[in-house]
């Protein structure tokens, strides 16, 4: 079938929705700018996930070799600064004022979804913009930009690169004092909401899979669970379909292309 066919069939399907559900990975936010982990030329193609993936490696390389870190810590933050919602993260925002989408559920930490504007974001991986105290365990929310521009600022203020030095860089408690990480899931930690996540997956009635490649679970069972469930699958990938046996159409494009698209669509079947 035509790209243009499955675009048709996937509108339809979605005309018709109460309650869809969208699990995203990090081909939508790429689009944005920031890079996927596992592509190639992704982030562990350049760092090694042991020394900065977990929590023990990445205080170990600190404490060994802090200097050898700031360029990747310094790109990172500068990619997560210049990024912005793009048409599919928009497009996503459109279709939950539209009454059609309900729920995002994402593996990425950029907060693009919330700043697009949907309102029930499942963040499985966390938020690289909510800050976690490492004594009390209170949570913070920062803004993006402004946490990044004075996250940069310290790091290039420093005189020397040590662990000491890196966790003085880290913002401080407002309840404790003592300093806050980004809660984010590092390898070897709980993924997080995976109950809610299912929970709507389960209770949907569509499941769009957008930019995901499918190979991170637990996430990459959600729209199995929605199918087993009764929900139709909708998947928007460039790249491949990960998720063949249980896909009901299937657009092979970005999802900034696609999902614009998408929204054209619905709106011509519903006049």
């Amino acid at each position: 079938m035509s790209t243009e066919k499955e675009i048709h069939k996937a509108a339809e399907i979605l005309a018709g929705a109460q309650n869809a559900v969208a699990s995203c990975g990090a081909g939508i936010s790429a689009e944005s700018g920031i890079a996927t982990f596992r592509d190639p030329g992704g982030v562990w193609e350049k760092m090694n996930p042991a020394e900065v993936g977990t929590s023990s490696g990445l205080i170990d390389t600190l404490g060994k070799n802090a200097a050898k870190l700031i360029p990747f810590f310094i790109e990172l933050l500068e990619a997560f600064e210049q990024a912005d919602p793009n048409p599919a993260h928009r497009a996503l925002a459109e279709l939950e004022q539209m009454g059609i989408l309900k729920t995002v559920i994402t593996q990425n930490i950029d907060n693009l979804h919330q700043e697009a504007g949907n309102t029930d974001v499942v963040e499985v991986h966390g938020n690289g913009f909510r800050l976690c105290c490492l004594s009390c365990s209170q949570v913070a929310v920062g803004d993006r930009r402004k946490l990044i521009m004075e996250t940069k600022s310290k790091i290039q203020a420093l005189e020397e690169y040590n662990l000491s030095s890196m966790m003085m860089v880290m913002p401080e408690c407002s309840a404790c004092g003592f300093r806050m990480r980004p809660d984010v899931v590092m390898f070897g930690e709980t993924v997080k909401e995976i109950p809610r996540a299912f929970d709507a997956a389960k209770k949907s009635d569509v499941m769009l899979a957008i930019g995901t490649s499918g190979v991170v679970y637990p996430a990459a069972y959600l729209p199995f669970e929605a199918k087993a469930a009764g929900a139709r699958v909708i998947v928007v990938n460039p790249n491949e379909n990960p998720f063949a046996s249980v896909s009901d159409a299937y657009i092979p494009m970005n999802a900034g292309e696609a999902m614009p698209k998408l929204i054209e669509t619905i709106k011509a079947i519903k006049h």
